[in-house]
């Protein structure tokens, strides 16, 4: 599966905007609902300053974690401030290192709610909720830190990612709220059925007992609707056989498939 996510084409998307004709990278659906969800939430665009360049970072970080494969890097828990990568290294692969992990910190406990999608238990063992929150983003911040850190004043530092990384180290329970707000009010991410709506969803939903006739009459009916469908194809008689199909609770997908 990562292979082929590695080498897949970027997926597209059309744009709700007239004035956008034909399909877009990802990024650009990513960069509108990101910015829509910054307005929505306690932490707007250039709220403690300018940074719209956190904007592409974050929209170019949600692209790669939508398309790409898992990073052999990544460390579970505090594992990367506990275990920190060799001294012998070369900086920039120290710092590399350390933005990776502070990217999945981010992401993780933004749209999901956990520390990290490494270890097996949301909670850390001995902590509450809270608590656990607290210490999974003091670990991401501090990854955002310790990479500034190795690049900061080095010849040959991308030009501009430091003062993201510090953006990012200052207010990095902003963005994970900002990453919530994306989540849960454009991407559907945690969403939950309220209890009206799953009631009503248990009542209406095809193949309860209760759905199925006592009698054939109903079914031959269906049978007949169906053999009257595949002779000339009338699509108001299509909508009529789904209807139907599922008032009975047969599934209307599998007897339109039926020859």
């Amino acid at each position: 599966m990562q292979t082929l996510l590695r080498h897949a084409k970027p997926p597209v998307y059309r744009s709700l905007f007239p004035d956008w004709s034909g399909p877009r990278p990802v990024r650009f659906f990513l960069m509108e609902n990101l910015l829509e969800a910054r307005s929505k939430s306690f932490f707007p665009t250039n709220g403690a300053g300018p940074d719209e360049d956190v904007n592409v970072y974050l929209a170019h970080l949600l692209t790669e974690f939508l398309t790409g494969g898992v990073d052999t890097r990544l460390e579970p828990g505090a594992n990367p401030l506990t275990r920190p990568p060799g001294k012998t290294e070369p900086r920039s692969s120290r710092a590399d290192w350390y933005r990776v992990n502070g990217d999945h910190r981010l992401i993780c406990q933004g749209l999901f709610d956990r520390g990290d999608a490494l270890r097996r238990r949301r909670l850390i063992f001995g902590l509450d909720e809270e608590e656990t929150r607290r210490k999974d983003q003091v670990t991401g911040a501090v990854c955002y830190g310790l990479a500034a850190n190795l690049l900061e004043n080095r010849p040959g530092a991308p030009a501009g990612l430091v003062p993201v990384l510090r953006k990012l180290e200052k207010h990095y329970d902003d963005y994970v709220h900002v990453l919530a707000t994306l989540a849960t009010k454009s991407l559907g991410l945690g969403a939950k059925l309220s209890d009206s709506d799953l009631e009503e969803l248990m009542i209406h939903s095809p193949g309860e007992p209760g759905d199925v006739p006592e009698t054939p009459a109903d079914m031959d009916r269906l049978l007949d609707l169906l053999l009257e469908y595949h002779r000339n194809g009338d699509p108001r008689l299509r909508s009529h056989l789904v209807a139907m199909a599922a008032k009975l609770g047969v599934d209307p997908q599998a007897l339109l498939s039926t020859g």
